[in-house]
């Protein structure tokens, strides 16, 4: 999770991973959380998230360094935003094991990630060479 100038973005901004397997969402620099699209979450108002998938939410993060770690158990497709950020856009997007779920096929309503087969396909997707 990074603030570099005026950007504020997720790096990658897309990620594969095999159910089970936890990711470490970390900050470089700013004040972000990491927020799956759940109606229940705090700004959101749509899911995004496979059906029956443990919804997460770092809460904000304020130190650089600190980290919040989930593990994917649910196949699908997950998209998430940073709860300061979301109406610039910051949004990322997590696959685990194959693309599906209300994300498959669209874009979070806040900003644009990669479609999740070219995540499936290239295992990470960095921010740079995303040209949503």
């Amino acid at each position: 999770m990074i603030t570099e100038g005026g950007e504020y973005y997720f790096d990658p901004i897309g990620l594969f991973v095999e159910p089970g397997e936890t990711v470490t969402f970390e900050i470089r620099g700013g004040r972000h959380s990491a927020t799956a699209y759940t109606e229940e979450a705090t700004s959101a108002s749509v899911t995004r998230i496979p059906v029956g998938a443990d919804s997460f939410n770092s809460g904000t993060l304020n130190a650089q360094g600190a980290t919040f770690e989930h593990t994917f158990e649910t196949a699908g497709t997950y998209d998430y935003f940073c709860i300061p950020h979301k109406t610039i856009g910051m949004v990322g997007r997590i696959v685990v094991g194959e693309p599906g779920g209300p994300a498959q096929g669209s874009m979070p309503p806040d900003g644009s990630v990669p479609e999740s087969q070219t995540i499936v396909n290239q295992g990470s997707v960095s921010y740079e060479d995303f040209t949503g």
